[in-house]
């Protein structure tokens, strides 16, 4: 049985991804855990200091997926790691049973402006491991793209980037017809 603190950062979780930081408040995650907002107190000094034990647990649950995914994939061929990752991220931010990168993209693009400076040091944790891991995808597959390692890994996380604003602002059907259409001319653009 799930411990007290747990369901508190879970439906904290859900609360900060469904209305936002600020639109979140202590009695809405009480109600939610069904206990006394009071009760939060015992656990947590306040929603500023669950916040941040959440996206610090958040940033590590992703680093752990980075780590999983590159590292089961990295002898696929070159194009499918690298388009696959994007499909990765796209099925795990549209599924109901996933908080984490739908709170992890939007707290890097909308940060809370009290925590804004806490939360981009965070997230920055995040971004750092993705650059290495596709640092090394190129590295690896280096004889298969005309380009240097820098110019394949910058093109594909502002590559990246670009589809991200357009899942968390936009829509799925837009996000999807973006990456199809832009995939086809970064693939040309870099394969050998």
């Amino acid at each position: 049985m799930a411990s007290t603190v747990t369901k508190i950062k879970k439906n904290a979780l859900s609360l900060f991804v469904e209305k936002g930081y600020t639109e979140t408040s202590l009695a809405d995650i009480a109600g939610r855990v069904g206990i006394k907002k009071q009760s939060i107190y015992s656990h947590f000094k306040n929603k500023e200091e669950l916040f941040i034990q959440i996206i610090e647990e958040v940033v590590n649950e992703e680093i752990a997926f980075l780590n999983y995914y590159f590292n089961q994939y990295k002898n696929d061929p070159l194009e499918e790691v690298l388009y696959h990752f994007i499909i990765h991220i796209e099925k795990r931010f549209t599924s109901s049973k996933e908080d984490n990168i739908k709170f992890l993209l939007h707290m890097m693009f909308t940060p809370p402006n009290v925590l804004q400076e806490t939360v981009i040091h965070t997230a920055l944790g995040y971004y750092g491991e993705l650059e290495k891991h596709i640092e090394q995808v190129f590295i690896c597959h280096e004889e298969k793209i005309n380009v240097t390692k820098e110019e394949a890994k910058t093109a594909y996380l502002a590559f990246f980037d670009g589809l991200l604003v357009e899942l968390v602002y936009v829509n799925v059907p837009k996000f999807k017809k973006r990456f199809q259409l832009t995939w086809r001319i970064y693939w040309r653009g870099i394969k050998k």
